[in-house]
């Protein structure tokens, strides 16, 4: 109990319905480590709790794993805690493993369009090869890609990879996307901007509210993820 952080003497006379849901995932996780396993399997074990409680106690688990050195597999849908607490994270898909890697490595070289989409707050436009196969086109925007002419391809980029152009931004090593701002949102430190792309919606967060409603969005080249039908 003191390992988990819960003061015996205070606890052990409390039924469990007394105890809070964070205590009680600590008496749960107490409950498993008290038993010495080889390995500790998680299961969602902070889906029922609320947002200020899941974030002290994802530290305190990711930190009590370090401490006790046991091998523990954390169940999650919660892209943030994948990556926050792991060394080595598995994508998985309908029971097939997508990719597996380091956060850095999946969540910045992701090896396919679903693990891509999973991570982040992900856009996604539809397009296909061009005739000579080197370049896909996508909204309207040419981008180097390699695949059968004529054929499908997803191109996928993250929303705080997009920004709306501006007079002083470089046109070299950027792709654009010409679009309508269907609505804005303020989120805290950013602003959301929900802009219709050929059809299709995209988010984008900028630091500053955006008033006109026909907008260039630009995106890097290389935070541009293209994949292929063959993909």
């Amino acid at each position: 109990m003191r390992l988990v952080e819960m003061p015996a003497a205070e606890i052990m006379t409390r039924k469990p319905t007394e105890l809070s849901g964070g205590q009680q995932q600590r008496v749960a996780v107490a409950r498993a480590l008290i038993v010495q396993p080889q390995v500790l399997l998680l299961d969602e074990p902070l889906s029922n709790l609320d947002a200020q409680v899941r974030l002290r106690l994802r530290a305190e688990i990711r930190r009590l794993q370090r401490r006790i050195g046991i091998t523990t597999i954390y169940v999650t849908h919660d892209q943030e805690e994948a990556l926050s607490m792991s060394d080595r994270v598995v994508v998985m898909n309908k029971g097939r493993v997508m990719q597996i890697g380091r956060p850095e490595e999946i969540y910045h070289k992701p090896d396919n369009a679903f693990v891509a989409e999973f991570l982040g707050v992900t856009n996604q436009l539809r397009g296909q090869v061009a005739a000579d196969g080197q370049t896909a086109l996508v909204a309207g925007a040419s981008i180097p890609f390699r695949g059968t002419p004529n054929s499908a391809v997803i191109v996928i980029f993250k929303a705080n990879h997009a920004d709306i152009a501006r007079d002083d931004m470089p046109v070299e090593g950027n792709v654009t996307f010409h679009g309508h701002i269907e609505e804005s949102s303020f989120i805290g430190s950013l602003y959301r901007h929900y802009v219709n792309v050929n059809g299709e919606l995209i988010l984008i967060d900028t630091p500053e509210a955006v008033t006109q409603p026909d907008v260039n969005v630009v995106v890097p080249q290389d935070k541009l993820q293209v994949y292929g039908s063959e993909t």
